[in-house]
């Protein structure tokens, strides 16, 4: 898949994530990770969907909140993530995060709000859940899957990958950013993410 491509991957990736849920259990006091996730889209739609401005701005403490960065972006290096100097790394993630967060910004207001109904949470390890999500889009069809993996950090739940249909969107940048890295290092993909966000924001399609 094309670098080019990516954008529309997260752009589905991220409105499935915040647009209107359909709850299928009631999250319990022991089930932080379905509590979070469901209060995040509450927060974040509240913000998407009233008050003026810059909409990347407004959402960002709240998407700062919900999603791992610093994980999304070393799992989406790869391998390759070692090589890159401390202050690439911050580079890297600092545009990385950017590109996340102006993508649905640029896309949130507007869209139809599909049903999203909420499975039960499955445990991958002593700090890891998985949330599975069937999407029905609000035109109809047939449902598709979604799911949500968590990790347990010092400051609660994040998100730390999505899958579409059984893809993971983290390990489609890795494949591209893996052939990115051999060829240019660090600096290559330094310049690609500063060159899609020099470009208008509706033009990440």
């Amino acid at each position: 898949m094309r670098l080019d491509l990516l954008p529309s991957i997260l752009k589905w990736t991220l409105v499935l994530l915040f647009l209107e849920t359909a709850p299928l259990y009631s999250a319990t006091s022991g089930d932080d990770a379905a509590a979070m996730l469901r209060n995040s889209v509450d927060e974040v739609l509240s913000i998407a969907y009233s008050g003026h401005g810059n909409l990347a701005e407004r959402v960002r403490p709240s998407l700062e909140k919900c999603f791992a960065f610093d994980i999304v972006t070393r799992q989406a290096m790869g391998p390759g993530w070692r090589q890159f100097s401390s202050t690439d790394q911050k580079r890297v993630t600092e545009l990385f995060s950017e590109l996340v967060i102006r993508t649905y910004s640029a896309r949130v207001v507007g869209t139809q709000q599909p049903k999203i109904v909420y499975g039960t949470s499955v445990e991958l390890g002593p700090d890891r859940r998985e949330i599975p999500t069937r999407v029905t889009a609000s035109t109809g069809g047939d449902p598709f899957a979604v799911v949500y993996r968590l990790i347990k950090l010092p400051a609660g739940w994040r998100i730390y990958d999505v899958l579409i249909e059984g893809v993971s969107f983290v390990a489609n940048y890795r494949a591209q950013f893996d052939q990115i890295i051999q060829k240019g290092g660090a600096p290559a993909v330094i310049r690609i993410l500063e060159t899609k966000l020099a470009a208008p924001a509706d033009s990440h399609s």
